[in-house]
């Protein structure tokens, strides 16, 4: 949701992987791969991300380190909370638009109908 909103940035696509999968833990391979960005790339930024306290470290395989998503972070329940609150927006306007539709769909039909006159 965060990449149609602002855009296919590699941080916005990590951190729209990381939020929407939650309680999912990653090698920062992982996060590169299913965000579909370079890992080059995403060691660019990756000390942001931990200095904001957006990652976490959870557990550790022999010499990789697991990641997931910090969601004790202030930023991240604000992250959470706009996604939260994006998805009621876009419900409601989904919502709003089904109605309006039925509503001149039955408004059509009812103006189509054709009047049935009582013989005597």
């Amino acid at each position: 949701m965060f990449p149609e909103i602002f855009g296919g940035s590699p941080q916005v696509k990590v951190i729209d992987l990381l939020i929407t999968q939650d309680d999912l833990e990653y090698t920062k391979k992982e996060i590169a791969e299913c965000a579909e960005v370079g890992r080059s790339t995403l060691y660019t930024f990756w000390e942001t991300l931990e200095r904001y306290e957006i990652v976490k470290k959870t557990r550790r395989i022999g010499n990789t380190w697991l990641y997931k998503i910090n969601t004790d972070s202030p930023a991240v329940r604000a992250l959470q909370d706009f996604q939260l609150r994006i998805v009621d927006i876009i419900v409601e306007e989904e919502t709003r638009e089904k109605k309006q539709k039925f509503e001149k769909n039955y408004q059509s039909s009812e103006n189509n109908t054709p009047m049935v006159v009582a013989e005597d």
